[in-house]
């Protein structure tokens, strides 16, 4: 009877490790999880942040340009008003 208790002990010890051992696995596993989600949500706001700075880039270009085509077009009229024919204007506005 003594064997047979051993046997029993011995058998409880090794499901316990193989419960442990898993538990490690499955940390592992959690922790392998989270790193991946937290890559995942830099590459994303590196991206987002990207794209941002591109669109006011794009959007600072196209005021500029949109500034200078009104104010172009406030000096060819006042350059009208005083006279000056559309050929005049256009080779000024041209330079």
């Amino acid at each position: 009877m003594p064997e047979n208790v051993t046997t029993n002990e011995s058998n409880h010890v090794t499901l316990i490790l193989r419960e442990l051992s898993d538990d490690e696995k499955m940390k592992y596993i959690t922790e392998m999880r989270e790193k991946a989600l937290h890559d995942e949500a830099t590459a994303i706001n590196a991206a987002k942040e990207r794209g941002e700075k591109r669109g006011m880039e794009k959007g600072l270009e196209k005021g500029i340009e949109k500034g200078r085509k009104a104010r172009e077009a406030e000096i060819a009229e006042k350059m009208r008003k005083i006279g000056m024919t559309e050929e005049q204007i256009n080779s000024i506005l041209k330079l």
